[in-house]
C-alpha cells in the first residue's frame, strides 16, 4: 500500500473499511471476514461475538476451516439473530455467470459504493504468486484501479500478508475459481449490503474516510 498517496483516495470501500485492525486468531480468516466486514459496514463486531451469536463450533473452524457456504451460513445466522438492516449474498465462481469481466463490473460497482462490503475466498498460492503458502483465505475488497487493472485487499491477517496489497484482477479471479476441496466447489465472494442508505454526512457524523486517514497518518507519524 503506497502510504503516501492515501490521501488522494476518493470515499471508496477502502475508507468505509476504516482501518480497523483485524487480526485473525489461527486458522479463523474466515469467521475474522465476518466481524470485519460487519465492522466496516458501521455494527461493530468482534471474532468472539460471531462465535458466541451462532454457537459455532470452534473445533470444526480450527481443525476443518470454512467453506465459502458455511461462511455464508455463519454470516446469515449472524444477521437473523443480531437483527441487522443487511442483505447477504453468496457467489461461487464456477457459476457460468461469473465471468471475469462481469466480476470486473461487480468489482468497479462495488469499491464506490459505502452501503455495500464485499468478502472474497480465494487461494493464496494463486492471489500472491506464492506455492509456499496454505491455499484457501478470506479478506475484504477494498479497493480497484482500472487504469492498472489491480484490486486492492483487506487481509484478516496483516501480521503475515500485511493490511492492504495489490493483486491484478485476472489473478484474483483465478484465485476465487480455484476449487476448495472441501467443497468441491469453486471458491468466490459473499456480498453485505445495507437496506438502506446511509448519509453520515446529514446526520453530522465524521465519515469513515477522515477517521481511516487520522488513523493512519497516527499510526505512521
Amino acid at each position: 500500500m503506497d502510504i503516501d498517496n492515501i490521501g488522494q483516495i476518493s470515499k471508496r470501500d477502502l475508507e468505509i473499511i476504516q482501518l480497523h485492525q483485524f487480526q485473525q486468531p489461527i486458522y479463523c480468516c474466515n469467521v475474522t471476514a465476518i466481524a470485519y466486514a460487519f465492522t466496516a459496514l458501521g455494527y461493530l463486531t468482534t471474532v468472539d461475538e460471531i462465535f458466541y451469536v451462532t454457537q459455532l463450533p470452534i473445533a470444526s473452524v480450527l481443525d476443518d476451516g470454512m467453506t465459502l457456504a458455511e461462511t455464508y451460513d455463519t454470516c446469515k445466522i449472524y444477521i437473523e439473530r443480531k437483527g441487522l438492516p443487511l442483505s447477504i449474498q453468496m457467489d461461487h465462481f464456477d457459476k457460468p455467470s461469473i465471468t471475469l469481466e462481469a466480476f470486473t463490473r461487480e468489482v468497479e460497482a462495488a469499491v464506490c459504493n459505502e452501503n455495500d462490503v464485499h468478502i472474497l475466498n480465494f487461494n493464496t498460492r494463486i492471489a500472491h504468486e506464492n506455492p509456499s503458502l496454505e491455499g484457501g483465505h478470506f479478506s475484504l475488497l477494498a479497493d480497484y484501479d482500472p487504469k492498472t487493472q489491480e484490486v486492492t485487499i483487506a487481509d484478516t491477517n496483516p501480521k503475515r500478508y500485511t493490511r492492504f496489497w495489490k493483486c491484478p484482477i485476472q489473478r484474483m479471479y483465478a484465485a476465487c475459481v480455484d476449487k476448495d476441496s472441501s467443497s468441491n466447489r469453486s471458491r468466490g465472494m459473499i456480498v453485505l449490503r445495507r437496506l438502506e442508505k446511509v448519509n453520515l454526512a446529514d446526520n453530522g457524523v465524521a465519515h469513515p474516510a477522515e477517521l481511516a486517514l487520522n488513523a493512519l497518518h497516527a499510526e505512521n507519524s
